[in-house]
């Protein structure tokens, strides 16, 4: 069933006379880098889709573009639009892609289909379809490796296994059934060459082989499966990297990019009736995080940063939050967001008691997205188990009924076998005993301020964006000291 004719005469009037002339000039440069050009549906095009507020609105561009070829042509391309899931994607985030779906006519049209990628499994989207158990158990274990081997700083704990995941959803869907002719991306040419960069530094950091540059998109992502294989083979050592960990590369054809960055603007307030009141977008109190729209996780970034500040530090909660707060909507105005969403994000941590109960929030959303207590996100702050337990005779000061010192490097250490011991450790932090004696054998992972080590993690660490120096007080020393904050 064709939906397009109904679909185009009910958006056109949420879209502004600008947007619509970029629109058909959009649609003419399409129709031109399509390897079919003479026969438009004989072209599949992939497009991306997280479901938050700017993928939302690019759905919504491209499928107009879809509209206009198909009023021009009497025929359009094949639309193919994936979302990659993970367990920090609550159901709010599947309610607004079929709002999002329904709102554009896409389901059962003829010329779309929309895909959801599980981990290793990509499937048609459903609005209640499960997530598998085992892509949450993944998500829960590379939070606690990363986060113990980076010592919970917030990008590195919640993002770096989540991009390359992203980067592997990219593969599974352009291969997928048949394969696709094209992908789009909102990406300026600009962003694309960093890309192409971004992987060759890393591939560089970890010694690992960069593909020929002939070889297009399926090269890109054989060099990122490089990367990927010898970043966990670091993270969680060599013996343990699943094919969850690795990229997708061998693709049925390797496609063209098409860019639709100079044609439109993804800020939100330039379309916000189209999003909010044509497709429905709803801000969910626990997906809208500060410059998220589909992920819970930086809502944990504060909540690990009060945390932080509680125990290692022995200041207040809500000091630590205060501060990643004031962060993070430095961000949301980087990104350009609606005055109305920042100053609803600022309400969440404007006093004590919108703190606590931003806390209480967090709480819940740990143990709802991936199984994990206080207790064990605090072990995650103090890494105690890292390079022979640096930070172990501090971590078990402060818990209550804490395990003797000696006792738990044993066990560590290969000497001893206590299993009662083991499975008090394992309550405690979340890892396994496996886990934790690789993180006594890991080096400690250095941060902005120690450009001392030069391992390919540290280095990592150093360069990730979106991370800025402040000043904070140690109340352990009693003094003013540097840290580094990083987030989303």
């Amino acid at each position: 069933m064709n939906n397009l004719s109904t679909m185009m005469r009910e958006i056109e009037g949420y879209l502004s006379p600008a947007i619509l002339a970029s629109a058909q000039a959009c649609s003419r440069r399409l129709l031109a880098a399509l390897p079919d050009t003479h026969h438009p549906e004989n072209n599949r095009v992939l497009l991306a889709y997280g479901g938050g507020k700017d993928s939302s609105y690019m759905v919504a561009y491209v499928r107009y573009i879809q509209g206009l070829i198909w009023q021009q042509r009497g025929s359009t391309f094949q639309l193919r639009i994936s979302t990659n899931r993970h367990a920090a994607m609550n159901d709010s985030v599947m309610e607004n892609i079929d709002r999002v779906y329904r709102a554009l006519h896409i389901h059962h049209d003829d010329f779309t289909e929309c895909l959801v990628t599980d981990g290793l499994q990509i499937r048609p989207f459903s609005r209640y379809l499960p997530m598998p158990e085992a892509v949450r158990q993944q998500n829960r274990s590379d939070v606690l490796m990363n986060g113990h081997r980076f010592r919970a700083d917030a990008r590195s704990t919640f993002c770096n296994a989540c991009n390359l995941s992203m980067v592997n959803s990219f593969g599974l869907a352009a291969h997928y059934d048949g394969g696709v002719d094209m992908i789009i991306t909102g990406d300026s040419p600009q962003e694309q060459t960093a890309y192409l960069a971004w992987a060759r530094h890393l591939s560089r950091l970890f010694n690992a082989p960069v593909a020929d540059k002939s070889r297009g998109f399926s090269g890109f992502l054989q060099t990122l499966d490089g990367v990927a294989q010898r970043y966990f083979s670091d993270v969680y050592g060599v013996d343990q990297v699943t094919p969850a960990h690795r990229i997708t590369w061998q693709l049925e054809r390797d496609p063209l990019f098409f860019n639709i960055y100079q044609d439109t603007a993804y800020e939100a307030g330039a379309h916000w009736t189209l999003l909010t009141e044509f497709m429905q977008f709803r801000f969910d109190e626990l997906m809208f995080s500060f410059s998220e729209s589909d992920c819970g996780n930086p809502t944990l970034m504060a909540h690990i940063r009060g945390l932080r500040a509680e125990t290692l530090l022995q200041r207040s909660y809500a000091e630590g939050v205060r501060e990643y707060a004031r962060f993070a909507l430095g961000l949301m105005q980087q990104k350009d967001f609606p005055p109305q969403l920042i100053s609803e994000m600022a309400a969440r941590y404007q006093d004590d008691a919108a703190i606590a109960r931003a806390r209480q929030r967090a709480t819940q959303f740990a143990e709802q997205a991936f199984g994990l207590d206080e207790t064990q996100l605090v072990c995650m702050i103090y890494s105690p188990f890292i390079a022979g337990g640096r930070q172990l005779k501090a971590w078990l000061q402060q818990l209550p009924d804490a395990p003797e010192e000696a006792a738990v490097r044993a066990l560590l250490e290969g000497n001893s076998s206590h299993l009662l011991l083991a499975q008090q450790l394992e309550q405690l932090s979340g890892l396994t005993i496996a886990q934790m004696r690789h993180c006594w054998q890991s080096a400690q992972v250095s941060s902005l301020l120690d450009n001392q080590q030069q391992d390919a993690l540290s280095r990592v660490l150093r360069f990730d964006p979106h991370k800025a120096v402040i000043q904070v007080n140690n109340g352990v020393l009693q003094d003013i000291v540097t840290e580094v904050i990083s987030g989303r």
